[in-house]
């Protein structure tokens, strides 16, 4: 058969990205001899993995690469770690490896720059660019489980959790229930001791992201606040000092928080108050709600209150 199958260019069939499978090329019209002569050195084909074929002559561009792996694995493959990062938006460090996930009842071996790991737990996939990806906690538990570098463990482990993208519980469980391989090293970071400091960077990773979409100045974090006679207030998760603005979004609806919103009030200051579950999984009406009280805050006088840092 002569000429390439116009099936290629349409973007409703396999052949869109320019990575098929062989079978797929045999069912379009092609034959053995075809494929084979169109894939030799030099020729406008090449095989990228096996019984997978490039359309192109030059090197596969990252969405190629990952579209191969998953045409390679085939049935439920689900691509994990750095590269489902990345596509998370979480790291932008371009890997030259793309770990994929498997059902453990299936044989497949690793070829190339692929990493094929089986197992019992496969999470539900998240489909991105038509491709589908481990949620992130998931994603990076397998990242960081490869990883040998301290520092780079501790990235990726973290990087959705910061993003605000799951917490730290959904770390946790991941790690419990994952495999036992490379997590030695990852169970420490996880000390219970360093919790409440990592949970309050959490939150205010949460927060940065919220402050990313608002059209509001950037705020000072963790600041004290004081009235005009130097009594002190209470501390402000956000303070925007220009306008007196107070932002509380890392305490729970307790006494001690319900005290300090009172002193602010008195004392004049607009208080926005918003809660975690708020914070990291409704942004928008954070974002109102901050805009609103930013605009409230500039429009009447500022009060007699101090900030130290």
């Amino acid at each position: 058969m002569t000429g390439t199958p116009a099936l290629e260019q349409h973007p409703s069939n396999p052949f869109v990205d320019g990575v098929v499978r062989r079978s797929d090329m045999v069912a379009a019209g092609h034959s053995n001899y075809s494929l084979a002569t169109r894939c030799r050195p030099g020729g406008p084909w090449q095989p990228i993995l096996p019984g997978i074929l490039l359309l192109a002559n030059s090197p596969p561009n990252r969405r190629q690469r990952l579209k191969a792996a998953v045409l390679y694995a085939r049935n439920e493959a689900v691509i994990t770690g750095s590269e489902a990062l990345r596509e998370h938006d979480l790291i932008l460090t371009d890997t030259t490896e793309v770990s994929i996930l498997i059902p453990d009842n299936r044989r497949l071996s690793a070829r190339g720059y692929v990493r094929v790991e089986r197992t019992s737990r496969m999470p539900k996939p998240v489909i991105l660019n038509g491709l589908p990806f481990a949620p992130p906690h998931r994603a990076a538990v397998d990242a960081a489980r490869h990883s040998r570098d301290p520092t780079d463990q501790r990235m990726l482990l973290f990087s959705p959790v910061h993003a605000g993208l799951c917490s730290l519980d959904d770390i946790r469980t991941e790690l419990k229930a994952c495999s036992q391989r490379g997590t030695a090293a990852l169970r420490p970071l996880l000390d219970e001791s360093a919790t409440p400091v990592l949970t309050s960077t959490v939150h205010q990773g949460w927060a940065k992201r919220v402050i990313n979409q608002a059209p509001v100045p950037n705020p000072e974090w963790n600041v004290p606040v004081y009235n005009g006679s130097g009594k002190p207030l209470g501390v402000a998760d956000a303070w925007w000092d220009e306008v007196a603005l107070a932002w509380d979004f890392d305490n729970q609806r307790d006494d001690g928080a319900d005290r300090r919103e009172e002193r602010f009030t008195k004392a004049g200051l607009v208080l926005v108050r918003t809660s975690l579950p708020e914070l990291r999984g409704n942004p928008e009406d954070v974002v109102r709600e901050l805009t609103l009280g930013f605009l409230h805050a500039a429009s009447r006088p500022r009060p007699k209150v101090q900030a130290h840092r």
